[in-house]
């Protein structure tokens, strides 16, 4: 299914045993569009407590309760490392945090994973010697936080186009699948583009800037829609 990054984030995250809190933020790699991990609030059940999760770790998302549930009980995530200040997730912190839960450990080329973990035996490939353990990888990519995108400007190789107000991803993959663009041209109210993350050419994320690879008008040919409402409907059937 396909789902707005906001939605997402309106969503109660519930353990086995009870309610954890709601998302706060969703950090993913600015290379592949993956969604790394969730920041949850855990609100009232530790206060002034944030906790990370990996979507390897959702089970099950419930349009219809607004829930997403998770494999873990409340006292496994608990105890599971603190989020560092100011949500800084260093290489030492994420290389913790997956040891805690036994995530395995993202790499650039893979395909990205949604609920729980792909298994090699379901890849058929020829047999081949063991190799050696390789050596740890320093991706080459960072993760980004959807919170701090949304509102970035949006623009055509040749213009302005509009800025940025919500990520559609999908929940079996659990990629970002399409962006969707308040149009400039907006005047009474809001109007929307919706554009596949692929069309994205570069990102300046100090200074908030989106460039798609495609004109003005290209891109302005895409369907503009007065509301949010029935653009994944709309995708669905694509």
């Amino acid at each position: 299914m396909l789902y707005f990054t906001s939605q997402l984030k309106e969503f109660n995250i519930e353990a086995t045993d009870g309610e954890l809190g709601k998302i706060k933020d969703i950090y993913f790699d600015d290379k592949r569009y993956s969604i790394r991990y969730a920041i949850v609030d855990t609100r009232k059940w530790l206060p002034g407590r944030k906790v990370l999760l990996s979507p390897s770790s959702f089970e099950r998302v419930n349009e219809e309760d607004g829930t997403v549930s998770v494999q873990y009980d409340k006292e496994t995530v608990r105890n599971s490392p603190d989020v560092p200040e100011n949500t800084n997730l260093t290489s030492d912190y994420k290389t913790r945090i997956d040891e805690y839960y036994g995530w395995r450990p993202f790499w650039p080329d893979q395909i990205a994973y949604g609920a729980g973990t792909i298994s090699q035996a379901n890849i058929q490939t020829p047999p081949e010697p063991i190799p050696a353990e390789p050596e740890p990888y320093h991706p080459e990519y960072d993760l980004r936080s959807e919170e701090e995108a949304v509102g970035f400007r949006v623009h055509a190789n040749d213009g302005k186009l509009g800025k940025l107000v919500d990520f559609i991803y999908d929940d079996e993959m659990w990629n970002l699948r399409y962006i969707v663009v308040e149009s400039n041209d907006s005047i009474l109210s809001p109007e929307y583009y919706v554009y596949s993350t692929a069309v994205i050419d570069s990102v300046d994320w100090f200074e908030g800037d989106i460039y798609l690879n495609e004109p003005l008008n290209i891109l302005k040919n895409n369907k503009l829609y007065k509301d949010k409402e029935g653009i994944t409907l709309d995708l669905l059937q694509i």
